[in-house]
């Protein structure tokens, strides 16, 4: 296994090469986590090494906040977020919204809709490079007919392990080793703050906490009044 930082020179580009035929491990600043390429090929890597349940779907992370607005359905965004800089004040959080038709299903749509993380920062460098050097791999079938070139992520753990989201070093490089995970990404940790991080949902002028995390309370404050909130399903 080859660990790296992320911040080390040619870093993103090692990770967004390796990402292209395998599943990677990369340390997000409060959580480990799993990315792998948006494809068939990358879900089944994901559920190969997490032991994947079922019933369950993959988000992905977020590259340029205008791919992920065109994405989303017509309406399914509130008014005050259907703009870039609107929408990077929900940084720090999953972002859920109808993608397509509520029939649909598939490894990354849950019906009809995808949550995708937004973060800034060198992940951030990181999420756009890959969206953008990961367009030939594209499969609309995946995505009820979008164009999506975003890294998959999921937290870094055996599907329903009791012991939920690895936090700890340790724990993550024995997973890496356990699960055979070819390349480790180190980056600097949120001393801050530790865990998944919280879903927002949007449909329409209504949003629900659909998972709790850190600086959910700090996020919640840039979404204004006018957007209802909701009690999650």
């Amino acid at each position: 296994m080859k660990t790296i930082h992320i911040e080390d020179t040619g870093a993103i580009e090692t990770i967004v090469e390796r990402v292209r035929h395998e599943v990677v491990l990369l340390q997000l600043p409060t959580v480990y986590t799993l990315i792998a390429a948006p494809t068939r090929e990358g879900v089944e890597q994901l559920n190969a090494h997490k032991n994947r349940l079922e019933g369950k779907n993959y988000g992905t992370v977020l590259g340029k906040a205008h791919n992920f607005l065109e994405h989303a359905r017509a309406g399914a965004m509130p008014t005050c977020f259907q703009e870039n800089d609107r929408l990077e004040q929900l940084q720090g959080a999953f972002v859920r919204a109808e993608f397509t038709d509520r029939c649909f299903e598939s490894p990354v749509i849950r019906k009809g809709t995808h949550q995708s993380l937004i973060l800034d920062g060198i992940q951030r460098s990181l999420f756009v490079e890959a969206e953008k050097h990961l367009q030939d791999l594209v499969d609309p079938t995946l995505w009820g007919g979008k164009k999506v070139s975003t890294l998959l992520c999921t937290s870094a753990n055996l599907s329903g392990d009791p012991l939920g989201s690895i936090v700890d070093k340790q724990r993550a490089m024995d997973f890496a080793r356990e699960r055979r995970i070819g390349l480790f990404v180190n980056c600097q940790a949120d001393e801050t703050a530790q865990g998944s991080y919280p879903i927002f949902e949007f449909s329409g002028e209504k949003v629900s906490i659909q998972r709790d995390g850190p600086g959910v309370q700090r996020i919640l404050a840039k979404i204004p009044k006018t957007v209802q909130r909701s009690v999650a399903a």
